[in-house]
């Protein structure tokens, strides 16, 4: 049989993978199918996505640009956008404030590109991770004061930056805050807030900082009676941030993702063309995925190891050669990187397997000195992706501990870390992540904490690997007009995930493991006449062969195109098998 090894724990025992079928809702599936003239799957597989009615289907379907809401509707654009334009007519110094990810890089450098259109008095600002920490700090005010700084705007962060604010207040300095990050109760005393989770009139909460970026540029265009469609071409900064952030593809984020990677495909900035070639993905033929796994980890690799700014001058850069040199340096990084993330990621499981099996723990919280304070999240990513529970990494040096952490689905992170903010120093964050500064002494009552608040939340069924399904159907079924239905949902991420559809009593003609480090598993799929190529990443980790002398089994399984060397053909791309015989 399979050895699935993504759950297995250190005594040899294999934690199953639960298939939960959606159910079909005929009535609803029939009524859109003839109202959106579709078919019934790709009508199936809007209700599965919680998509009912039939204008938020038309919406989703459609995607379109001037669906976007009015950026009015925050209740401090207006002030926002005057004190902006104040500044640029009296030729004030303004400074940009960001963050040194992904999100933050990108927001700075949309923000950046469209002000400097209108002013030449406009500068930046990206923290060092490790000197000065997240958000905005009291040195910055300071500098912004000894060098006639009369405006500061923070993006991707601010909104916990309570005494920062009032600081750069008695020194005179207004200072606007977008951000998209959940306040705490003392909120700063900025001069504007657009922050979706902060304003109660703005309906969707979900926008990353760079997509607040994108809002504020929208009413600065409509106040300066620019066109908006002039806005398209900083799509591409857009995408980047809001995929790498990890918000839920739906909304205005399904509207700016969709059209982003448009522009992405088409850019002309030369730094994020040299990016794709250092990457080794296709210009003009990327997705989210290349975002997610290529791109992204490469900006972000500055600030994890060290200065953000690099990642950003090559968001800005002009010329080639220093674009090709920029995008080397972040490969290079990023190699590192990986490397100290792997060293650290196999201490950090051999501990989280501990709490498992000897603390029956359902959130890991695990700290050691010596690990690196930029890639602890990747590493909290990665253990909620092994052992199906929340997770955070903290970093201790000097008796303090930064810590990161990442949460699963249904399990609200950062409320449970509110419940435990009279023994943390600080934390700020959202639902999925979130990140901690806490004393090292107070680390052991903080993980007893957090697990007793798990018991009422997290259950037992809860931390079994489950898989969504969205349908169950035969090979036969699958054919390239399927495809297309399935493509009308693209983007997919969170919130739209890619549809998994399971088929049972399949017929495995062939198979042999392939990779690296032997660990995928290629397949060849019968069903009466048809043959499909099947790919299961990570799905086998070495032991007996899988499939001896029986070759028919259930498969959970992504439809895909695949494309290599110029040649097309359907790939089932497959998530669980079960049922060998």
């Amino acid at each position: 049989m399979i050895r699935d090894t993504r759950y297995e724990k250190q005594g040899g025992s294999v934690d199953k993978i639960e298939w939960h079928i959606l159910k079909e809702d005929k009535k609803l599936q029939i009524a859109l199918a003839k109202e959106l003239n579709i078919s019934p799957i790709l009508s199936q597989l809007l209700i599965n996505r919680g998509i009912r009615e039939l204008t938020s289907a038309r919406k989703f379907l459609k995607s379109d640009f001037k669906d976007l809401r009015d950026p009015y509707s925050f209740k401090d654009m207006e002030k926002a956008i005057d004190r902006i334009l104040k500044a640029i007519n009296n030729e004030e110094r303004i400074l940009i404030f960001g963050d040194y990810d992904v999100d933050g890089i990108t927001s700075t450098a949309l923000l950046f590109s469209i002000l400097k259109e209108l002013t030449s008095n406009l500068y930046y600002y990206l923290p060092n991770r490790f000197k000065e920490g997240y958000g905005l700090n009291e040195k910055v005010v300071d500098l912004a004061n000894q060098n006639d700084f009369t405006l500061i705007i923070t993006v991707d962060c601010g909104i916990s930056s309570v005494y920062e604010v009032a600081k750069a207040e008695n020194y005179g300095i207004d200072v606007i805050i977008i951000d998209h990050h959940k306040p705490q109760k003392e909120i700063p005393s900025a001069i504007s807030i657009i922050n979706p989770q902060y304003d109660e009139s703005y309906p969707f909460k979900e926008l990353a900082g760079v997509g607040v970026c994108f809002k504020v540029a929208q009413a600065l265009y409509e106040k300066l009676k620019k066109r908006q469609e002039d806005l398209y071409s900083f799509l591409d900064y857009v995408v980047l941030g809001t995929i790498a952030d990890s918000v839920p593809f739906l909304d205005e984020n399904r509207i700016l993702i969709k059209h982003g990677l448009k522009v992405l495909n088409q850019t002309k900035r030369e730094g994020l063309k040299a990016l794709m070639l250092e990457s080794g993905v296709d210009y003009g033929d990327l997705n989210t995925k290349e975002i997610n796994f290529a791109l992204a980890p490469r900006l972000n690799a500055a600030g994890r190891l060290g200065d953000p700014k690099l990642a950003l001058e090559s968001l800005l850069v002009d010329s080639p050669s220093k674009a090709e040199f920029l995008a080397k340096k972040l490969n290079e990084i990023n190699k590192s990187r990986r490397d100290i993330g792997d060293n650290i990621l196999k201490k950090a499981r051999g501990l989280a397997f501990k709490q498992i099996e000897e603390e029956n723990n359902k959130i890991l919280v695990l700290s050691s000195e010596g690990w690196n304070q930029g890639v602890i999240g990747i590493i909290a990513s990665r253990l909620v992706d092994e052992f199906n529970r929340p997770a955070i990494v903290i970093s201790k040096e000097d008796g303090t501990g930064k810590g990161s952490g990442r949460s699963t689905k249904g399990f609200h992170l950062y409320r449970a870390l509110e419940t435990c903010k009279d023994i943390l120093i600080n934390f700020g964050g959202h639902k999925y992540a979130v990140g901690i500064t806490i004393d090292c002494n107070q680390i052991s009552k903080f993980k007893s904490r957090i697990n007793e608040i798990a018991q009422n939340y997290i259950k037992e069924s809860d931390l079994i690997p489950g898989l969504e399904v969205d349908a169950q159907l035969s090979l036969s079924d699958i054919n390239l007009s399927l495809i297309k239905d399935i493509n009308n949902l693209e983007p997919f991420g969170l919130g739209n995930p890619q549809p998994i559809f399971c088929s049972y009593n399949n017929m495995i003609s062939d198979w042999r493991v392939v990779g690296e480090n032997r660990e995928h598993l290629k397949l060849k799929i019968m069903d009466k006449n048809k043959v499909f190529d099947g790919i299961g990443f990570g799905l086998y980790k070495g032991g007996n062969q899988i499939f001896s002398e029986s070759k028919v089994a259930d498969l959970a399984f992504n439809i895909e195109m695949n494309k290599w060397n110029g040649l097309e053909n359907i790939q089932l791309n497959i998530k669980d098998i079960k049922n060998i015989f």
